[in-house]
């Protein structure tokens, strides 16, 4: 997909996004609103306003299909969920943490709200990651370790 502008979407239509996401084919608005039984507890108008908001904000098509007369609107994603989880987490770190992954880590580990196994698992991850960048190569990280 083309690095596009996406929109800031919010809480309640990321629910509706995953309904979108998760559907083999586009859905009308009582489609939605049926698979979000048991996730939300929106009445019909509701979905449909967020199936608005969302269209206006080029995140879904909404595409007349059926008879002459008798056509529903069914919606479908514009934007796939990979994606539209890249911007969100772009502009999350953008608003609070100045745009680096590293302040975003730096406030976590000096808030102390982190397990010592999440450190761990962290640690790994890295390790990892770098491993993988790097081939073979051993990697001495005991000097970034705190």
């Amino acid at each position: 997909m083309d690095k596009q502008k996406i929109a800031r979407i919010s809480e309640s239509e990321w629910e509706v996004m995953r309904v979108l996401w998760d559907a083999e084919k586009p859905l009308t608005a009582a489609e939605v609103t049926q698979r979000l039984e048991g996730r939300a507890d929106w009445k019909p108008k509701t979905v449909r306003t967020f199936l608005t908001r969302l269209a206006k904000k080029l995140a879904i098509s909404a595409e007349k299909i059926g008879p002459a007369g008798f056509e529903l609107l069914h919606y479908a994603p514009l934007v796939d969920e990979p994606t539209t989880l890249h911007a969100e987490q772009e502009t999350f770190l953008g608003r609070f943490f100045g745009g680096t992954i590293q302040s975003m880590l730096a406030a976590y580990i000096e808030s102390g709200n982190i397990s010592q196994d999440d450190l761990r698992e962290l640690r790994a991850m890295i390790d990892r990651e770098m491993n993988s960048r790097d081939g073979d190569r051993d990697i001495d990280t005991e000097e970034v370790r705190p």
